[in-house]
């Protein structure tokens, strides 16, 4: 079987899951993922026969894509900003409207630079998963000082080893953002991020089924009663942690509620705007304490 065969017998497959263009997608990424190949090699080698032993390795794993497992996943491995990132069922999958939450970040830590010079920004992630925000920050910006927290020790066991593979330092410590508890860094920080959970339970029946079956609740989803949680606390502790010196805060956020979220930062003293991602959703909020 050629490798161009494959993919378009795995895509008829997955067209029971996914529309024919994301399952064509989906097929391309976990052959170029399993065998290594770049997009630029697939196009050069894809009417070579596959080797037995590739063609094992493929079938070997085909019933977790038919099966609704992530193809990220299935591979292992997971693309953001231009790096790759290890991925599994103990963190989110990182996104690409992420990446513009990353983009807005590094853009405003070289207007902080600008302003205090000499001076090394700190930038905090709250929530940090697979590590890919920090991660991706550090390696735009190497001269930034970059922590990270998590209250999953599995997640930072990953989020420690992408920080290696990429060749980035990044600060990682474990942490519950809904405690009381020490913080684990002593620094102040100039830019605090977070893509805490923000789907309601009550959004579950929206999504797809390889979110809800496979990626982790304890970081997607928040009850309805109290969907702000996570951005109250993280908020509560800035207000606790370094109350004379107040960060630039970058949210990303669920896209049915971005006034409540503008009401909830002028409520901590801060002017806050919405930033849309690039469908035009309400997904990030950027937040300046008021002097």
């Amino acid at each position: 079987m050629t490798i161009s065969k494959f993919i378009h017998t795995l895509s008829t497959q997955l067209e029971s899951l996914y529309d024919s263009n994301e399952a064509r997608s989906v097929a391309t990424i976990f052959v170029c993922d399993e065998l290594k190949l770049s997009r630029t090699q697939l196009l050069m080698c894809k009417d070579d026969e596959l080797s037995p032993a590739n063609l094992d390795k493929l079938n070997n794993k085909v019933h977790r894509l038919t099966n609704g497992e992530p193809v990220q996943y299935v591979t292992g491995i997971a693309s953001f900003c231009g790096l790759d990132f290890m991925v599994d069922s103990n963190v989110l999958i990182p996104r690409q409207e992420t990446e513009m939450l990353v983009e807005t970040v590094c853009n405003s830590s070289l207007s902080v630079a600008e302003a205090d010079v000499g001076n090394t920004i700190n930038i905090l992630d709250i929530g940090t998963g697979s590590g890919c925000i920090p991660i991706a920050i550090k390696k735009n910006h190497p001269e930034n000082d970059v922590f990270a927290v998590d209250i999953s020790e599995k997640a930072l066991e990953i989020a420690k080893q992408n920080a290696k593979s990429n060749l980035t330092e990044v600060n990682f410590a474990q942490y519950d953002i809904l405690s009381d508890g020490k913080f684990p860094f002593n620094e102040k920080f100039d830019i605090v991020v977070s893509n805490p959970p923000y789907v309601m339970n009550s959004e579950k029946s929206l999504m797809h089924k390889n979110v809800t079956d496979f990626e982790p609740a304890l970081a997607l989803y928040v009850e309805d009663t109290y969907p702000l949680l996570f951005y109250r606390q993280i908020l509560k502790f800035i207000e606790r942690h370094q109350p004379e010196h107040k960060p630039l805060v970058f949210f990303e956020i669920n896209e049915n509620l971005g006034n409540e979220m503008l009401e909830l930062c002028n409520s901590f003293g801060y002017d806050a705007e919405i930033i849309k991602d690039l469908n035009g959703k309400d997904r990030f909020v950027k937040a300046i304490y008021r002097l």
